[in-house]
């Protein structure tokens, strides 16, 4: 007998449009094995510790007491084979608890012109096998951020271990600042004496501390729009008072820029009005940012308002490198190939500069680094995944209501992390908890834009829904016979 099943046009950019329909001859029905209640337990705790995972890592309060470029390039052993379990824990259990066709809806043009220019880079690579240890690790921290949103069966499961995560992270770090203050604030190093105090918890400093913390005070937020007032409240408190500690200004700036942008969506009830107020403020930050190169008047407005036109010396940094991405604007020079390589290593020391770019990890730019990294092309592509198809899936994802506040919040945190790449650069940065929470939202609005979560009476079907009949160990899909 032949049957058939639909599903929602993903390349439709309208969601009116009418189903795909897929003929069928095979019928994957499965026995359960698991009840329900296990299931969601399993699910719960998967997606919370992985979360906790992503923003703890599994070496917290490390601080780096001296510089050593081969030591920044080898990585931590710990954090490495943990990872890499963590990685296989959350392959085998989508493979065994997710939807079907959530997993799939990962096979797009865009993700995968994404991992042809990865593998283009690899291939040009002159450092393969450092490349390849890093993208594979880049890769296992994606599969952990897919988990996070994918695994939880309704947004109350997702609630849950969004809790479980943000709560252990906010734990630690105020525990630090209690039994381990030397290290859970500034004062303990090196060549930073400037931020002596400075809060930073159980992050390596206050530049990932800001960041990572106001995406959880984002998750307080979309907690309490939820219903869980307390909890939302606690969270949300904790992790701004946490921010505003860190000291760092632009990030004390950005974050409510990021949730009053995004407010706009509930207040005029237009997803375009967000999505709009977020491109003229990316345009505008950049010409804060980038702008002062050219701009004397603009940089002393720019010293009047901060105290510091430089960005913390990171105007040398921008310099530099748009002077070195002419030389291979097309292709770049090769994912992390350029900073701690020969590239730079190997260039007279700049004494007139305000830092010595030779030794600098990152050119405190995201868009910058792009282009040195990948070039013209690769830029492209990247954007597209990381800024401009969460805009679009955005929209799509708040045609449906109960999606709303949960699109909300992944919103918020691409619209800060593309203002903060104006000033940081945190892209495929293996397990870096600001790269992470950037593309655990990106994978949120690609399926917010796709699926229902709880699924809307009237709008949603067995196709269309987060969890829906094809869930192992449930019926892995359930096929309505042709009339």
């Amino acid at each position: 007998m032949r049957h058939r099943y639909t599903i929602p046009n993903a390349a439709s950019p309208h969601s009116g449009s009418a189903p795909l329909h897929l003929a069928a001859t095979l019928q994957l029905a499965q026995p359960s094995l698991l009840s329900e209640t296990t299931t969601r337990l399993i699910t719960i705790l998967v997606s919370g510790l992985s979360l906790a995972l992503m923003l703890i890592s599994l070496r917290p309060f490390a601080v780096r007491l001296t510089y050593d470029s081969a030591s920044a390039n080898s990585g931590d052993a710990l954090n490495q084979l943990g990872f890499l379990a963590a990685g296989c824990i959350c392959l085998l259990t989508l493979l065994c608890l997710a939807n079907r066709k959530v997993l799939t809806s990962l096979i797009t043009p865009g993700f995968a012109l994404l991992g042809a220019i990865l593998v283009l880079n690899l291939m040009r690579s002159p450092y393969p096998d450092i490349m390849l240890r890093t993208l594979v690790f880049t890769m296992i921290g994606m599969l952990i951020a897919f988990t996070v949103v994918a695994l939880p069966r309704s947004q109350a499961d997702f609630r849950m271990a969004l809790t479980i995560g943000a709560g252990a992270a906010l734990a630690l770090s105020y525990i630090g600042l209690v039994a381990f203050p030397d290290l859970a604030k500034h004062g303990y190093d090196a060549y930073e004496p400037q931020h002596s105090g400075l809060w930073r918890g159980h992050f390596s400093h206050k530049n990932i501390a800001g960041p990572v913390m106001s995406v959880i005070a984002i998750f307080g937020i979309y907690l309490m729009r939820s219903g869980q007032r307390f909890s939302g409240f606690v969270i949300f408190a904790a992790a701004a008072l946490f921010v505003a500690n860190t000291g760092s200004k632009t990030t004390v700036g950005l974050f409510p820029i990021a949730v009053l942008i995004v407010f706009m969506a509930p207040l005029f009830g237009r997803a375009s009005m967000a999505i709009f107020a977020s491109l003229v403020a990316i345009a505008g930050f950049g010409v804060f940012t980038l702008g002062v190169l050219y701009s004397p008047g603009l940089a002393e407005f720019v010293g009047d308002l901060l105290g510091d036109k430089t960005y913390t010396g990171r105007t040398t940094l921008w310099e530099f490198s748009l002077s070195m991405i002419p030389h291979k604007q097309w292709l770049g020079y090769g994912l992390y190939n350029f900073w701690q390589t020969p590239n730079v290593l190997g260039l007279d020391a700049p004494f007139e500069a305000a830092w010595d770019y030779r030794y600098i990890v990152h050119g405190h730019n995201n868009y910058l680094d792009m282009l040195l990294n990948l070039g013209v092309i690769g830029t492209a592509v990247l954007c597209w995944v990381l800024f401009v198809a969460p805009m679009f899936n955005y929209a799509r994802a708040r045609r449906r209501r109960g999606n709303r506040p949960m699109a909300d919040m992944f919103f918020m945190v691409i619209v800060f992390a593309s203002l903060l790449s104006f000033i940081e650069t945190f892209f495929l940065a293996r397990n870096d908890a600001i790269w992470l929470m950037h593309i655990f939202a990106v994978f949120g609005l690609h399926l917010l834009a796709r699926f229902d979560f709880d699924g809307q009476p009237g709008r949603t079907t067995p196709e269309t829904a987060w969890h829906g009949s094809d869930a192992w160990p449930r019926n892995a899909i359930r096929f309505k016979p042709d009339r």
